[in-house]
């Protein structure tokens, strides 16, 4: 509802609007307080520019405390999560291979062996120590496997890393089939099958590019 203004010598009432003076007579208009139009007009703030959510603020600065709108677009980015997975299982197989070759060296120490002199022809049983090699071994393999999996950051290390993953699941096929058909399957190759293959998926999937928010 619109406030009323009168006129003290007409004595009419109507809606405030833009005059402060009577139509009719000219006289300055009051409202119900006593105050006239003019007054009202002079003690009411400006009104703000366009644009501004609050007074004093400027038509485009955007309100304190709010942020500029954000907008949101998908960017394929490499699979880093794969990546990683990747890492720790090259990390992981490194390391079981080398407490393998260690256990061997710590159970099997020596090994004892017939060897032919060539110039006399004569057999003699001779002793090895096989402890020691099969710790540097072992000490290699880490170091190798901590080297690929370092490399793994890397996508052209990747596409290599995959294309000897293959090679090592078509041998680790065509030993099972042999054995198979001897009459038995190893299980460390079954082992080794299932490694190489899920080693190779994780390769696969960290070469494939996937979409994720990116914000700008």
């Amino acid at each position: 509802m619109s406030e009323k203004v009168c006129c003290p010598s007409c004595w009419t009432w109507s809606d405030i609007g833009k005059r402060s003076t009577c139509q009719r007579c000219g006289s300055p208009l009051i409202l119900s307080d006593g105050r006239t139009v003019d007054t009202l007009r002079s003690e009411a703030p400006p009104p703000p520019p366009p644009g501004a959510a609050y007074p004093g603020a400027s038509a485009t600065a955007a309100p304190s405390g709010f942020s500029a709108p954000v907008f949101a677009s998908r960017t394929p980015v490499e699979g880093r999560d794969w990546v990683a997975v990747c890492r720790w299982i090259t990390l992981g197989y490194g390391a079981l291979a080398a407490v393998i070759l260690i256990g061997i060296g710590l159970v099997v120490q020596h090994i004892t062996v017939p060897v032919t002199d060539a110039s006399t022809g004569i057999t003699t049983v001779q002793t090895f120590d096989i402890g020691p090699a099969f710790a540097i071994a072992a000490i290699l393999l880490a170091a190798i496997c901590g080297l690929f999996a370092w490399l793994t950051r890397y996508p052209v290390a990747r596409m290599i890393f995959l294309l000897l993953d293959a090679l090592a699941t078509l041998n680790a096929l065509a030993g099972i089939g042999g054995t198979a058909h001897a009459g038995g399957v190893g299980i460390l190759g079954l082992v080794s099958l299932v490694v190489d293959l899920v080693y190779g998926g994780a390769l696969v999937m960290s070469l494939l590019p996937r979409s994720q928010p990116a914000y700008v």
